[in-house]
């Protein structure tokens, strides 16, 4: 395994985790469940965890990936730019995450507008890691990239001359 199967195993866990805990985060306030809420934290923290992984495994793709293939490097770039944001937004939300699970050890109740805080981040991580996700996507996928107006062509492997 190399770092672009670390990468491409890892990254989905972002995307599809951060709209999962979204909805279980809405369950949570809906019912009023005190134990969702915190599983829900939990997991929340278990992919920043993943996050972290795809993120740092990224530049050793890249290089993986430039060796074999040509590569727009503007959106290889844009794509780091945006997965850094995610990476540091998700980082924050965590630390308020953080703080709602500590103000539970402590026997505090967790107040509804840092409830609120947390669902709403969630939904705002969800969107921003999505768009992360597509511009990830366009570095080896021609055909998501909508400003072409000709036909696409598959992404080729670079070939070495043949020598004798």
């Amino acid at each position: 395994m190399n770092a672009a199967h670390l990468h491409l195993m890892t990254v989905h866990v972002p995307v599809v985790g951060c709209w999962g805990l979204f909805v279980l985060l809405l369950l949570s306030a809906w019912f009023r469940d005190e134990r969702l809420f915190k599983i829900s934290c939990w997991l929340l923290l278990s992919v920043l965890l993943f996050a972290t992984g795809a993120y740092f495994s990224g530049p050793p793709a890249y290089e993986l990936l430039q060796e074999q293939y040509q590569i727009d490097k503007e959106t290889v770039e844009f794509h780091a730019v945006l997965a850094r944001s995610c990476l540091l937004a998700m980082v924050v939300l965590s630390m308020i995450v953080g703080n709602a699970l500590i103000q539970g050890f402590q026997g505090e109740n967790v107040p509804r507008w840092q409830r609120t805080l947390i669902i709403v981040g969630t939904l705002a991580l969800a969107g921003f890691w999505t768009v992360a996700a597509h511009w990830g996507g366009r570095i080896r996928h021609p055909e998501i990239q909508f400003q072409t107006a000709g036909p696409i062509e598959a992404a080729k492997p670079e070939q070495e001359p043949v020598s004798d």
